[in-house]
C-alpha cells in the first residue's frame, strides 16, 4: 500500500510497502500486531513504551523494510489489543514471546522503555528466538526506590493517569486527546508540539485514547519491573541508548556502570540532547533510525 509519512526531520518520505495485519493469541488477551517487509528477510520485532501502541513504529519500519521483515506489537491494554487483568514485566514479556512464537526464526528484538526493559527480560534467557536487542533508554533499576526518586516518574505517571482517568470519564474525541498530548509541556523547553512531528503526536494521542489507564497502577508503584532481576546478565549482543541526563532520562546518569558491570560484551551510546522519547523527536530521530541499521545490518550477518 503506497504511504506517504511526515519524517521527524521534516519532509514526506514515501513507502510503497506490502503490510498485514495479525491477530496474536496469548491466553486470555488477543493481541494486535503488524508485519511489514519480505518473507524470509531476517526478522525484527519492535516493542512501544507505557501508553504507547505498535505504529510508533513506522519510521523505523520504513526504512529498514526492503532487507528485513520488520514485525510491530501492541502490548496487552495497548493499542488495538485487548485489555487484560494482569500488567507486569512477565505478562508482556509473554505478549511478545506468543509473537516470536509466530515468527519462529532468530530475531533481533528492538524495545524502547517498557519495550526496552521487555526485550532485556527475554534476552536474559535467553529466549531461543531472541538473537540481539537494542534497547532505548530503558526503565532498568527504576523499580529500587532510590533511582525512582531520582526522576520525575512519579508524578508524571500520575499526572498521566488522572488524566486519562478524566477524558475517559468525559468522552474525549481523538482531537481532544491530540489538542492534550500536544501542549504537554516538554522538559526541553516549551510543549510537546515543539519539538515532536504531527505523526507522532497523532500517534500519542491515538495510543492514549486506547490505552487502559489500569496499566499505569503497577507502573507508579513499579511493581510491573519487582521481578525483573537487573544483575542477570543479557545473553545475546546489545546496544543501549541513553537519553541525556538533564532531559528525564529513565536509564539515568551512572546507570550505564551498572549495566556494564553486568554486561561488559554489551555498548551503551550516549545521546546529548535526547530526551526519553529518542526515535519519536525531531532533534534526535535521524541519529536514532541510523544507529538502529548499523546494529541490525551488522546482527543480521
Amino acid at each position: 500500500r503506497p504511504l506517504s509519512l511526515e519524517g521527524e526531520g521534516g519532509g514526506l518520505f514515501h513507502r510503497d510497502t506490502t503490510m498485514t495485519d495479525l491477530t496474536i493469541k496469548n491466553s486470555a488477551p488477543n493481541l494486535a500486531a503488524s508485519v511489514y517487509g519480505r518473507e524470509g528477510a531476517p526478522d525484527i520485532l519492535f516493542l512501544h513504551g507505557i501508553s504507547g501502541a505498535r505504529d510508533t513504529w513506522e519510521e523505523a519500519t520504513a526504512r529498514l523494510e526492503d532487507r528485513f521483515r520488520c514485525w510491530t506489537l501492541d502490548f496487552r491494554g495497548h493499542g488495538h489489543s485487548d485489555r487484560a487483568d494482569s500488567y507486569l514485566i512477565a505478562d508482556y514479556a509473554s505478549d511478545a514471546a506468543a509473537l516470536l512464537d509466530v515468527i519462529a526464526r532468530p530475531t533481533l528484538v528492538v524495545g524502547h522503555s517498557l519495550g526496552a526493559v521487555t526485550a532485556a527480560a527475554l534476552a536474559q534467557g535467553p529466549h531461543p528466538y531472541v538473537k540481539a536487542v537494542f534497547l532505548e533508554d530503558p526503565p532498568y533499576y527504576l523499580k529500587e526506590p532510590q533511582e525512582w526518586a531520582r526522576g520525575p516518574y512519579a508524578a508524571a505517571f500520575q499526572a498521566a493517569w488522572d488524566k486519562q482517568i478524566e477524558m475517559e470519564k468525559a468522552g474525549a474525541t481523538l482531537g481532544d486527546y491530540l489538542a492534550f498530548v500536544a501542549s504537554v509541556p516538554a522538559v526541553q523547553g516549551g510543549v510537546m508540539k515543539d519539538h515532536v512531528g504531527p505523526r507522532h503526536l497523532l500517534s500519542f494521542a491515538s495510543a492514549l485514547q486506547r490505552h487502559d489507564p489500569a496499566s499505569w497502577a503497577p507502573a507508579l508503584s513499579r511493581a510491573v519491573f519487582a521481578a525483573f532481576d537487573t544483575d542477570k546478565p543479557l545473553r545475546v549482543p546489545a546496544l543501549l541508548i541513553q537519553a541525556d541526563a538533564n532531559l528525564a532520562p529513565a536509564f539515568m546518569q551512572g546507570h550505564e556502570q551498572r549495566f556494564l558491570k553486568t554486561n561488559s560484551a554489551a555498548t551503551v551510546f550516549y545521546y546529548e540532547g535526547a530526551t526519553h522519547r529518542i526515535h519519536a523527536t525531531r532533534a534526535t530521530s535521524a541519529r536514532f533510525l541510523g544507529d538502529l541499521d548499523a546494529f541490525v545490518s551488522a546482527q543480521a550477518r
